[in-house]
């Protein structure tokens, strides 16, 4: 009985260990954009729970934007490692979404379109 004890113990400090760990992975876009542009991230575009999305989709999303006469306006900034496409909408709101130049998926560790506020 106390071997069944122990080894739950064990199990339980793991599995609270590695969800404290995945917690606090540090988003690299995120970071990225509130270093490298004018803008701070004030919040996620879309789910947390979701990983990054291909260039591809950030394009299908823009071209409804412009479809449903929300896009406000349209730009791109670059640097030697980051790809920035931002999107002013009507109402007030900006979205970026973030790639680096050279891995293009799956670098964020986390979502890679944010909500961005002017500095």
């Amino acid at each position: 009985m106390r071997l069944f004890f122990t080894v739950l113990c064990v199990f339980a400090g793991t599995f609270v260990q590695v969800a404290e760990s995945a917690e606090k992975q540090e988003n690299l876009c995120e970071k990225a954009v509130n270093q490298e542009t004018g803008y701070t991230v004030s919040g996620i575009y879309g789910s947390s729970l979701e990983s990054e999305q291909h260039p591809s989709v950030a394009y299908v999303l823009l071209r409804e934007m412009q479809r449903f006469k929300v896009l406000q306006r349209e730009f791109q900034q670059k640097t030697d490692e980051w790809r920035f496409e931002f999107a002013e909408m009507i109402g007030g709101k900006t979205v970026v979404f973030v790639y680096h130049r050279q891995i293009q998926i799956d670098f964020c560790a986390g979502p890679n379109a944010f909500f961005v506020l002017k500095k």
